[in-house]
């Protein structure tokens, strides 16, 4: 009847038939999930997770992905063998094409500025006015709360101006790897002259290694005392042009729009010497400002374009997000059919939101991007099941100096006095020798703060706090970035701790030893061996693991190890004087009656900065 027929369609639809096992070797590219292997073995999902739990003490979802040696196990299990092909490393081809970029091709770009200073010392008030927008009044309590970025037109010249909520911001995006800076606007009030925060804002900058230009804001106030601001400046090495130095001091009022003509012509001067260039014709790349979620646009990244030509249509990527650009609109909400280098513009068209710092690509396919974007992703989830990297301390120095991470120590300083501060920091700096050095990044009085951690994080520092506490904010913030902290309350015990950082940074003192000498009397060619050396021990001991000098005639034919030493036909891990043995040099067949070989080891002694 039709009621049977239409019954057993319905059965057979819904018993899944068996899964066809493949038979032979198989093939998987990696990143390499459940969900893949899954396909390739024709054993299902959840089968495969269930063995992952019960005999390999793992439990991952379908899509986090397995260790190519935890995946052969499997397949092993199976009765299965597992061909793993690497898949394309686009990855790394866009990091080797950015590094090799044709410097010819280059053009010279509007500078980049971002302004730093002390809170209320008038930064956003100064970009307000050379925006000639009123910026301020949008913004909660008169405060920054957002990094923004536009641009200003001086002259016949474009120039890109970053304002941030602080040197902590700049510092955060520098630790992660972006710099997005070419010169620094450091924004001090005439009347209040130089703050802690001023002093942060400076050490931040000098750890980048940006030039900084003064801007001497609110010089119509009353109490406004520009000599008095200089020479704390020059307390900090920022020795002013009146001065004898470089560093250029401007004196302006943002208010009034005083001096800024004089401003924008002294930090384009300084843009000028620095020859700043990039290729506005290669595929766009920059720097993610900020993002965040619209409702009706999805999510929206603030970039600073620094190569090539970001436009409508391009393919984007960012972190592990990607997407086609729907839209451009400047820091005036204007939509904008390209963006150059060094343009600060909003995106729309990412599926996702990037962090501060994240740096954007524009790729030749939606494929490449998405590719991209999950090996990143697989990348993250393993990092995040492997154990975290080990953080830079005092007792870890010299490796990562084996490394190249680091090449001196650099430390923040924070004491509960300012007398105290200064006797400290000079008796580090008399540690330093023509190999070592200590870099004061930042010193200061008070409790260790956030702003000291993300210097030091961004800088590969020690935080060193000298009867001063740490506040909890910065303590967590020390925790997740593996900042040390190290608190003391006696000088001496600073001074030590430290001195035996640095000397773990010295290379050590090499000695060569002698073992002892031996001299070929006979030779013998043995197969699958090569030559073994028939030899005396003239005067010492030869041993298994010593290194070994053939010498000829007076002349050092080899040097390298032993393959193996022999008494008669027994292996010996050494042999005294006036005895006879056979000795197989590592590589070399070469052996002649009549060599010298001299047996040594290297001794390494650690040196100390007495």
């Amino acid at each position: 009847s039709a009621r049977t027929r239409f019954s057993a369609r319905l059965v057979a639809a819904t018993v899944r038939p068996p899964t066809q096992r493949p038979t032979g070797p198989v093939e998987i590219e990696q990143p390499i999930t459940i969900r893949s292997l899954s396909s390739v073995l024709g054993i299902q999902a959840h089968v495969l997770q269930q063995k992952l739990i019960t005999e390999h003490n793992t439990m991952i979802t379908a899509n986090d992905v397995l260790e190519d040696e935890l995946a052969e196990l499997l397949a092993v299990d199976y009765d299965a063998e597992l061909i793993i092909r690497k898949s394309r490393d686009l990855e790394r081809e866009l990091i080797t094409e950015e590094k090799s970029g044709d410097d010819q091709a280059a053009q010279p770009r509007p500078p980049v500025f971002t302004l730093l200073g002390h809170v209320d010392h008038g930064k956003t008030t100064l970009m307000d006015a050379l925006r000639n927008a009123n910026v301020v009044a949008t913004e909660s309590g008169g405060i920054t709360q957002h990094t923004s970025a536009y641009r200003v037109h001086v002259g016949d010249r474009w120039a890109t101006f970053i304002d941030t909520p602080g040197h902590e911001a700049f510092s955060e995006m520098r630790s992660r790897g972006a710099n997005v800076t070419d010169i620094v606007v450091l924004v001090v009030a005439a009347d209040d002259g130089v703050m802690p925060q001023t002093i942060e804002a400076i050490n931040h900058a000098k750890a980048a290694g940006v030039p900084i230009v003064v801007a001497l804001n609110k010089i119509d106030k009353n109490g406004a005392d520009p000599d008095r601001v200089k020479a704390q400046l020059l307390q900090h090495e920022l020795i002013p042009e009146d001065y004898g130095g470089q560093v250029g001091v401007v004196p302006i009022s943002a208010l009034h729009k005083q001096g800024l003509d004089d401003l924008l012509e002294r930090i384009m001067l300084e843009a000028e010497i620095l020859e700043i260039k990039a290729d506005p014709d290669k595929a766009a790349r920059g720097t993610v400002l900020e993002a965040h979620i619209s409702e009706g646009r999805g999510a929206v990244a603030s970039v600073l374009v620094q190569e090539g030509t970001l436009r409508p249509g391009d393919i984007i990527l960012s972190s592990s997000g990607f997407g086609r650009v729907r839209a451009l609109y400047d820091d005036r909400g204007q939509q904008l059919a390209d963006a150059g280098p060094s343009t600060p513009v909003e995106v729309i068209g990412l599926d996702g939101v990037p962090e501060a710092g994240d740096k954007f690509y524009v790729l030749d396919s939606l494929d490449n991007a998405r590719q991209i974007a999950t090996q990143r992703e697989a990348q993250r989830r393993s990092a995040a099941r492997r154990p975290q990297r080990r953080a830079l301390n005092l007792d870890n120095l010299s490796e990562f100096l084996a490394a190249g991470s680091v090449e001196n120590l650099r430390v923040i300083i924070k004491t509960d006095v300012k007398g105290t501060l200064g006797a400290i920091r000079t008796q580090l700096e008399a540690l330093s020798t023509d190999e070592v050095r200590v870099e004061s990044l930042h010193t200061g009085v008070g409790a260790v703060n956030e702003s000291d951690i993300q210097l030091a994080n961004a800088s590969e520092g020690i935080v060193l706090a000298y009867r001063v506490g740490v506040e909890p904010a910065a303590r967590v913030l020390a925790e997740n970035r593996g900042v040390d902290i190290r608190m003391f309350d006696v000088i001496y015990e600073l001074i030590e701790e430290v001195k035996q950082g640095l000397e773990g940074l010295l290379a050590p003192e090499r000695k060569e030893v002698i073992e002892g000498h031996a001299e070929t009397r006979e030779t013998f060619k043995v197969s699958r061996l090569g030559t073994v050396a028939g030899c005396i021990i003239l005067d010492g001991t030869v041993n298994r693991r010593s290194r070994t000098r053939l010498t000829r005639d007076g002349v050092i034919a080899w040097e390298g190890e032993i393959d193996s030493l022999k008494r008669f036909k027994e292996d010996v891990s050494d042999v005294r004087e006036g005895f006879e043995c056979g000795i197989k040099l590592a590589g070399y067949d070469d052996v002649k009656v009549g060599d010298t070989l001299e047996f040594f080891h290297v001794e390494e002694i650690k040196r100390t900065l007495d």
